[in-house]
């Protein structure tokens, strides 16, 4: 209420103003300009001292632009009218200086927003294996703040990828040829996780996953996820979240690559330590964002920030949950920024009459007139929502219920569809397999069992590629059997 008023005043002003300039044509004093142009300064002045209300200075600039506008009109042909364009020459001139303070403050902010982002795009882009989502994330930050620097962001990312893309498959390949199954695991686990952002093919990747698995050994990998189990529960015990989620990531996937060559309880022993480790690891990242809400509301946004920025994410968290966490920080700190302003608006409120009566009687009528108005549409406003028909607690219940429900199904429908394409994948991988080692009548009759599924949930150019490769085995065995 109070906060409409002060946007009222200048509105009323510049209303006053151009009343008295139709009834000043035929001579305006020099004590009128005066005070007009006074009236025009004290707004600028205004919204540069108070605290907290930076955004009101575009409204003031815009203010005294209108009354240079009309006093320049009225003054023409008018016998004072080099005076009159004198003094809205300096109003002019404060006006030029104000749009030129706020632009630097807007290129400042910009510039130091698109600094922030530079710093850990450079560190992320530099190491030899980026993670690439975080990489799209901060150029899309870029985008909003400053094309030009997001047009290099998205030249580097460019390059990186294509880079990256030839190193990793090469890397891959190499590795299983050389037998070193460890490296091969990693690569092809990364492969995974990034492969979108690459744009390597999932047909490409299902060759790729199979050559591996195709080579294997059971003595070898059992003994390298009883010792990698190991680490990775040190990793989390130590907090170090994204080394843990990396290693834990490659983990799971050796392991489920052993699902069909090991006994049933073996399998069921391994996956359950892994699906403990995860839920440890979550839960260490849990209790972080607690302490982290903790020290948001009993120490402020400037401590939960820095307890954000130097502890937490450095640690690897989630990036999900460290932009939760920066969400709440930003939703505290503009709740604090509107109390801040309205009791900068409160406390002028109490002044602005005080003031008024020392100077001009006009001045304090004109605060009056705003204050009413201000009261007025509160009152209509609070009036009309005492008047909208009001939900009954059962009529709340049942539709929070309907909302819970929808949430669910969407919720388990996701997850469904999550779970049949990493089937399907799978189907999709252990085919290959089976022609990696060249068992073509057991990968023809895996691939009829489940095409269905196939066709359903993996991509068509990757569905493609595994029927044409089918086909193209299946016709080339006649032939063998001839020779």
């Amino acid at each position: 209420m109070i906060r409409r008023s002060a946007v009222f005043l200048p509105l009323m002003l510049l209303c006053l103003i151009s009343v008295s300039f139709s009834s000043s044509n035929d001579y305006l004093s020099q004590t009128y300009v005066d005070t007009t142009i006074q009236r025009a300064f004290y707004t600028l002045n205004a919204a540069t001292d108070v605290a907290g209300m930076g955004m009101k200075m575009e409204d003031a600039v815009a203010f005294a632009k209108q009354v240079a506008v009309r006093l320049k009109n009225v003054a023409k042909g008018n016998p004072n009218e080099k005076y009159v364009l004198w003094k809205v020459g300096e109003l002019e001139s404060q006006i030029y200086l104000e749009e030129s303070g706020m632009l630097l403050e807007k290129n400042r902010k910009r510039q130091k927003m698109i600094n922030d982002l530079v710093q850990p795009f450079n560190a992320e882009v530099g190491k030899k294996r980026p993670d690439f989502s975080c990489l799209a994330d901060l150029h899309e930050k870029a985008l909003t703040i400053d094309r030009a620097k997001a047009f290099e962001f998205g030249v580097a990312l460019d390059e990186r990828k294509k880079n990256i893309r030839r190193e990793t498959v090469l890397s891959l390949e190499k590795s299983v040829q050389d037998g070193d199954f460890d490296l091969a695991w990693r690569e092809l686990a990364y492969i995974k996780n990034n492969r979108e952002s690459l744009g390597i093919p999932l047909s490409q990747y299902g060759v790729l996953a199979a050559k591996l698995q195709a080579k294997i050994k059971v003595s070898s990998e059992r003994e390298f996820i009883a010792t990698n189990a190991t680490t990775v529960e040190a990793l989390v015990a130590r907090c170090c979240f994204g080394e843990a989620r990396s290693a834990l990531g490659v983990l799971e996937d050796r392991v489920e690559g052993m699902r069909d060559l090991v006994m049933k309880t073996e399998w069921d022993r391994w996956f359950f330590r892994n699906k403990r480790i995860r839920e440890a690891l979550e839960r260490r990242e849990d209790s972080l964002v607690r302490v982290n809400e903790a020290i948001l509301r009993d120490q402020g946004v400037v401590a939960a920030n820095d307890y954000l920025e130097n502890i937490v994410k450095k640690l690897g968290m989630l990036p999900e949950k460290a932009g939760s966490m920066e969400l709440e920080i930003l939703e505290k700190a503009m709740a604090t920024r509107k109390l801040q302003d309205t009791a900068v608006a409160r406390q002028l409120a109490t002044i602005a009459p005080q003031a008024a009566d020392d100077s001009s009687s006009v001045f304090s009528d004109l605060m009056s007139a705003a204050k009413k108005k201000a009261q007025s549409d509160a009152d209509g406003v609070r009036a009309a929502q005492e008047a909208r028909p009001r939900l009954t607690q059962v009529e709340e219940v049942r539709l929070a219920n309907m909302r819970m429900a929808m949430d669910l199904r969407k919720k388990r429908e996701a997850e469904m569809q999550k779970e049949n394409v990493a089937k399907a994948e799978k189907q999709m991988i252990d085919i290959y397999v089976l022609i990696e080692k060249n068992d073509i009548q057991a990968a023809y009759e895996q691939y009829t069992d489940h095409q269905t599924l196939l066709a359903r949930y993996i991509p068509a150019p990757a569905f493609s590629t595994l029927d044409s490769t089918i086909t193209a085995i299946r016709a080339a065995l006649p032939a063998k059997g001839g020779r």
